[in-house]
Order: C-alpha cells, then sequence, then structure tokens
C-alpha cells in the first residue's frame, strides 16, 4: 500500500473554480476525473448529498479512472432529513454495486449536521441505519460536540461504523478530532479552519476558503501518524474553493515522501511549495 497505508485524496473533484488553478483552464468538465486519477488514487463523492447516485455514474467513473477507489457520501435523506425508506436504501445501495464488484468502494461516508445531537434516539438512529446498510463498509462524522464522549466513540465499531476524524475551526459546539481509532479504518477530513466564515458566510464555498500552511500540515500528519496503528487510513481534502484543498492534498503527500508533481495553475496561483 502506498505512503505506509495512508491513502490522500480531495472531497470531490468536479469543482469548476478549480480550472485554471489545479485544472488546466480549457479542461472539458468529462475529463476532470481522468485527470484527477493522474495525482490521487482515491477520492471523495460528495454530489451524491445532493441528489440520488445512479449506476450508470459509477461504471462512467470506473471506466474514466480504472485505478481509482471511491468514498460516497451518503444522501442528505439519511443524515439531515433523516425520512428515508428501504426503497431509499436500495437505490443508494444499488448505484454502488459497481465500486463493490470491482472492490473500488472505500465507505459510504454519514455526515450529520450540528443539529444532530447525542441522545438515546440518535443512536437508535445510527442502529438503525446500521442495520439499513448491513454488509457496507461505513464511516460517521459528527459536527455536534455533545458527541464527543470517548465511551460513546469507542462503541461505534459494534454499531457497524468507523470514526470519521476532523480538523475543522475551533468555533462553538463544533466537535473537531476527537483523534481516536475506532474501526477497521481510519477515515479523516479536513475542512480548513475558516473561523470567521464558518457560520457567517454568504456562499457555502466561503466555509471551506482556506489554505493549510506547512506547519499546519506537519502537526495534522503527526496526528494521522498516531491513530495510523496499521490500518488503512484514508484523508480528504474539503478546503476546497479554488483548488486549494488539492494543493495541500499534494504538500501532503510530499510530506509523506512521496513524489508529486504540482499542476502549474496551482504555483502560479498559490503559495506556501515545500521547496520555497
Amino acid at each position: 500500500m502506498p505512503y505506509g497505508g495512508i491513502f490522500v485524496g480531495c472531497s470531490g473533484f468536479s469543482y469548476r473554480d478549480w480550472k485554471g488553478t489545479f485544472y488546466p483552464s480549457n479542461i472539458p468538465e468529462g475529463d476532470m476525473l481522468i485527470y484527477y486519477s493522474k495525482h490521487f488514487k482515491v477520492v471523495e463523492l460528495n454530489y451524491t448529498f445532493y441528489s440520488m447516485p445512479h449506476p450508470h455514474t459509477a461504471r462512467s467513473f470506473l471506466e474514466k479512472a480504472p485505478r481509482m477507489r471511491f468514498s460516497v457520501k451518503a444522501n442528505r435523506i439519511f443524515t439531515h432529513d433523516r425520512s428515508y425508506t428501504e426503497r431509499d436504501v436500495s437505490l443508494f445501495v444499488k448505484a454502488l454495486e459497481p465500486y463493490l464488484e470491482k472492490d473500488k468502494l472505500v465507505a459510504v461516508l454519514f455526515q450529520f449536521p450540528q443539529s444532530f445531537h447525542f441522545g438515546e434516539d440518535s443512536v437508535e438512529y445510527l442502529r438503525r441505519l446500521s442495520k439499513s446498510f448491513e454488509g457496507i463498509d461505513k464511516v460517521v462524522e459528527f459536527r455536534s460536540r455533545s458527541f464527543g464522549r470517548r465511551d460513546f466513540l469507542e462503541s461505534l465499531e459494534e454499531l457497524g461504523f468507523s470514526l470519521v476524524n476532523t480538523d475543522a475551526p475551533k468555533v462553538k459546539g463544533i466537535l473537531v478530532g476527537p483523534w481516536l481509532s475506532v474501526g477497521e479504518i481510519n477515515y479523516v477530513r479536513l475542512h480548513g479552519r475558516n473561523a470567521e466564515k464558518w457560520f457567517n458566510h454568504e456562499k457555502p464555498y466561503e466555509r471551506y476558503d482556506y489554505l493549510y500552511s506547512l506547519q499546519e500540515l506537519g502537526e495534522i500528519m503527526e496526528r494521522i501518524k498516531k491513530i495510523h496503528q496499521g490500518k488503512e487510513t484514508y484523508v480528504f481534502f474539503n478546503n476546497h474553493y479554488r483548488g486549494k484543498g488539492a494543493l495541500n492534498a499534494l504538500q501532503f503527500k510530499e510530506l509523506l515522501g512521496e513524489r508529486v508533481s504540482i499542476p502549474k495553475g496551482l504555483n502560479i496561483n498559490l503559495t506556501g511549495r515545500l521547496w520555497e
């Protein structure tokens, strides 16, 4: 396994504002995944949160990037609306079948909003959700600090989940870390540290407008190495505005000892190259 079992990628890849930074400015959107796969071997798919996925899309992605492994974010009906039916489960799982058949699925990511708080009802909901997706690798991210209970978090594996560790601004009510290894895999999401815009923003992307410094990346790397414990570990950069997450992901790979090629647009538009 590359990088000592630590796999690095981005949360999403089809951002138009990556044209001219990570991507060449004239790249067709249909070629973005092909280009992305030249730099990364894993990707987190986020479009599935907004619309129910279809197996045709999965087959298309696999044809374009046959060496890629995919993490798939659960649709909001499972995490934010919490009003799903078994038919919804069936449709979502069917869309995953091409990844499962090729052993290209990292996990399904269940990212709950900050309004989802710890309590008996929430634990029961997680138990129901786990049963609905039985046999599928699952990771869970909590935004509410009320879930920062070590006894509960360490029981997540019994519920069928691996824990998502996060880096985010240290603002009121948000769970950061907690840097525990729980479950069959380690899964890390890095959202940036834009505290000023986390709650007070006009456009959703403003929350993720942040470029990690090399010092910050080094500190995060040390935390990840501590929870690694020989498990497959997946690190996804979600600070996506104008390709900042792509640059940080490449820098992180370099810190882990991998030779990388920084696209020209990132060098021109963003700072923080390791050799400067």
